[in-house]
């Protein structure tokens, strides 16, 4: 067991339970003084020394006089840290814990209560990702399994979870309160009501909704506020008193990731709390239960009830909510406690989470070898190509989506390689990485297949920049700016901005600002340049240092897959591997000279010199492997390799946070295309069978009319003001947000002419049981053959044929259903996962035969 433990905690809760448990389960503790600026209404100010302490005078002198919370540790001090202390238990707040991952490299335990963000966002935020999952003695120790699923999987596979302990003076009080002796008011909480913006907006709150002096508003005030609702700052035990004098208490708050302690307390003493649905509170519970509010004016309906003495109300929700006070127990917290805290500081309590950083390795004396010869064979690895995308994942309640569809089919070639015990490393940028990681992960049965190979961190002709200084003056600071301009976007500062004046971290909220200007400074500068160089032929250089010098020296990765033909010039400069290529289409041979389907001298040289490097070129549709070898491209037809797509929406099990809203937003009767703006889509048609649907059906006297729902925005000019009040727009939809669009749609409608593979929408409605509209375009009628009848394929850019299967799926929706199921179970079928795997996976394992 760990002697000397450092623990970061301050606050008044904590130090009267979790401090004095660590000290009685036999652990010299040291606890610092709270010495910042930052008034915090929940800290302990009147630190007393350790009487125990077996630390050297000095030692205790320096620390003692040390502020530890939001300040960087100063260097001195942090040897001090590693010399005297076996582990450091950090409480709380995620800039404490960075400035601990800096100093010390022992081990580190991060105790957090519920927070109304995401860990995991601010981790990656203030810089504390990469010093986390490099190291193999941390440990994430949220207080309940129910906030981890807003986390990302390298946060969670740190974590045991341990739950929050209520203070002795409460539970000492357990039961006591008796309705007969409560006054007529209703308790609610906000501390510092006027002096922290975000518990002014509650007070606000509290004041429209609960108008009348029966309704007492507990929390410490930094700041007197005269009002005789609010009972401000009191000593504890006056605190218990008028509280526990309250018939009930209202839990007005709705974060789904924290729940103060007041309803706890208020429910340990016996008495009904009420609260509003999705708070933390309210997915304690199970099943529905009488003290659970849908709505703000539901929760004041109950207040008032018990306010005005129901009885029956009120008994019947203190039995309800007895199982989750259970969960803030003594008798309930510490048994789990003390073996969590055995398990993590005992001498075996390194935690093994795997590292998912892939180090490119140091040319080996013999290669190892040929990675072929058996689907058991325990050192296949493959690496794709990934950082390209990272900049366009974005994170939503702790899921990551991305809408670039290339990127969702290398999620399945993650997924399928990863199933047939293939390590897969795919590369990204630094800023990116836990993004990357996170969207790649999702569906995953075996995360540790999953390796990140940061090119930030081994470029430079592979010497790691960690290991040697930057050359060139100011080198590494502006590579830094240029990136941060290139993939942050302004939104993300504002973000920060906030969270920093909510901490009362000045000081970085000041470094930020800077950052902020000098970032956006940067931007218009690559804009002006971006301009410049479009008015220009720019050269073909082929890059070949940096990441792909260490890739080469590395003869452990034997198999490249490069996920597009020019997003990844560099990798024209690979030498010994077995390239894959992946190349859905080449849209550029039918719509020559358009540089926005991609059509430029450049790109076809790209294209041109990989396809020559690549043993196989990996397609989805028949039509693609058919035209590939007539293109510019000049790729044998023996190379290729066709491989139908599987279903690549992956909505989750578990209810989305975000679908709700997003549900909200749909019109009645609508009809849906998810698909980025591109020519070869025929947006306009879809916006024209829209407006001509609706003048249909106004000539025919009806009521009803028809919306479009897309996810992209198209060029001003392109909707016209008949059709405007009828587009609607949802930009970076979440796979559980695609599906429930999906399902309330009357069809997909599909207006493309080109594509590069078996459009992955057709799949994605038929697999939801939607009604899909589309043009014949070549490509799904080679796929599909007469089992294409099913659907009426209508000639591309016949609005009228697209109108009438509209108003027929408006009136017939569930018929035409069952009549397109044959196109359903082919689908199903021929573009099968396991179908897509073994496809996949033989052109890395060559079959026998």
């Amino acid at each position: 067991m760990t002697k000397r433990i450092f623990w970061l905690g301050m606050h008044k809760v904590l130090s009267q339970t979790e401090l004095p448990r660590l000290r009685k389960l036999g652990l010299e503790v040291y606890n610092p003084p709270y010495l910042s600026d930052v008034y915090d209404q929940s800290a302990v100010y009147d630190w007393k020394e350790s009487e125990s302490s077996t630390l050297p005078s000095d030692v205790h002198k320096l620390l003692s006089e040390t502020n530890f919370f939001y300040d960087e540790i100063p260097q001195g001090i942090a040897r001090l840290l590693n010399e005297h202390f076996d582990a450091i238990i950090v409480t709380i707040n995620p800039t404490w814990l960075l400035n601990f991952l800096k100093a010390y490299s022992g081990k580190i335990i991060y105790r957090t209560y519920g927070q109304p963000y995401s860990l995991s966002q601010e981790l990656i935020n203030n810089g504390a990702f990469r010093l986390i999952v490099e190291r193999d003695n941390f440990w994430f120790c949220p207080h309940s399994e129910k906030v981890v699923g807003f986390e990302d999987d390298w946060l969670r596979a740190r974590m045991k979870i341990v739950p929050y302990c209520l203070t002795d003076d409460v539970v000492a009080l357990r039961d006591t309160w008796r309705f007969d002796d409560s006054e007529a008011n209703v308790g609610l909480l906000c501390p510092r009501a006027v002096d922290i913006p975000y518990y002014a907006e509650q007070y606000n709150f509290i004041k429209k909704n609960f108008p009348g002096r029966a309704f007492k508003i507990f929390g410490a005030q930094n700041i007197a506020v005269a009002d005789p609702k609010i009972i401000g700052t009191v000593e504890r035990d006056v605190f218990l008193q008028l509280f526990g004098q309250m018939r009930a208490f209202a839990y007005h708050y709705t974060e789904p990731t924290v729940c103060y302690l007041p309803p706890i307390e208020f429910m340990t003493l016996g008495g009904p709390v009420i609260f509003q649905d999705g708070s933390l509170l309210s997915r304690y519970f199970k099943t529905d239960t009488p003290g659970r509010a849908k709505t703000t004016q539901d929760l004041v309906s109950l207040a008032e009830k018990l306010r005005a003495g129901d009885l029956a109300l009120s008994n019947e929700i203190v039995e309800s909510q007895k199982a989750v006070r259970t969960l803030y127990q003594p008798e309930y917290v510490w048994p789990i406690f003390d073996q969590a805290m055995h398990e993590m500081l005992g001498s075996d309590g390194d935690n093994a989470a795997t590292n998912l950083f892939y180090i490119p390795r140091k040319p080996a004396a013999k290669r190892i070898a040929d990675n072929t010869k058996s689907r058991d064979g325990g050192g296949r690895q493959v690496l794709i190509p990934f950082h390209g995308f990272g900049p366009l994942i974005v994170r939503r309640d702790g899921k990551y989506h991305c809408s670039e569809g290339i990127a969702r089919v290398v999620r399945q070639f993650v997924r399928a390689l990863a199933d047939e015990k293939f390590t897969v490393i795919v590369t990204s940028r630094e800023p990116d990485v836990a993004r990357v990681y996170g969207f790649l992960a999702s569906g995953l049965e075996d995360i540790t297949r999953l390796k990140i190979l940061n090119v930030d961190a081994v470029e430079d002709s592979g010497e790691n920049p960690l290991e040697k200084p930057d050359r060139r003056p100011f080198g590494r600071l502006f590579e830094t700016i240029r990136h941060k301009a290139k993939t942050v976007p302004v939104a993300a500062y504002h973000k920060r901005f906030k969270s920093l004046m909510k901490s009362g971290a000045y000081l970085s909220l000041m470094k930020s600002v800077v950052t902020y200007f000098t970032v956006v400074i940067a931007k218009v500068a690559l804009r002006l340049k971006t301009k410049w160089r479009t008015n220009r032929p720019t050269p073909i250089q082929p890059v070949a240092n940096g990441y792909v010098d260490r890739l080469n020296a590395d003869n452990t990765i034997s198999h490249v897959l490069i996920p597009h033909y020019h997003m990844f010039p560099e990798l024209q400069g690979l030498k010994d591997k077995r390239v894959t290529l992946y190349l859905p289409d080449y849209l550029p041979h039918f719509y020559q000279g358009s540089l926005e389907m991609g059509s430029s001298r450049e790109n076809e040289e790209i294209g041109r010199q990989l396809s020559t490097m690549a043993e196989r070129v990996v397609t989805n549709s028949a039509f693609t492997k058919e035209y590939l070898p007539r293109t510019g491209l000049h790729i044998a037809a023996e190379k290729i390799v066709h491989i139908p797509l599987p279903f690549l929406h992956e909505e989750s099990d578990e209810e989305e946070h975000g679908t709700a809203a997003v549900e909200s937003l749909l019109p009645e009767h609508f009809v849906f295309y998810p698909t980025r703006n591109r020519p070869s889509k025929r947006l306009k048609d879809f916006v024209a069978t829209v407006e001509n649907a609706n003048r249909r059906l106004k000539g025919m006297g009806r009521s009803e009319r028809i919306h479009g729902v897309m996810t992209t925005h198209l060029s001003p000019g392109s909707i016209s003001k008949a059709a405007m009040p009828y587009i609607t727009v949802l930009e970076e939809l979440s796979d559980s947000q695609l599906g429930v669009v999906y399902r309330k749609s009357l069809c997909l409608l599909f207006t493309s002419e080109m594509e590069g593979n078996f459009p992955t929408q057709i799949t994605e409605a038929l697999n939801l049981r939607v009604p899909v509209v589309a043009s014949a375009m070549p490509l799904v009628i080679a796929e599909l053959g007469d089992v294409g009848d099913a659907l009426d394929l209508q000639k591309t850019g016949d609005i009228d044929g697209y109108v009438d299967r509209i108003l027929d799926i408006l009136d017939n929706r569930a018929s035409v259903i069952t009549k397109q199921a044959t196109a359903r179970g082919f689908a199903l079928e021929n573009f099968a996962y396991e179908k897509f795997r073994d496809r996949l996976c033989e052109v890395f394992i060559p079959s026998k035969n």
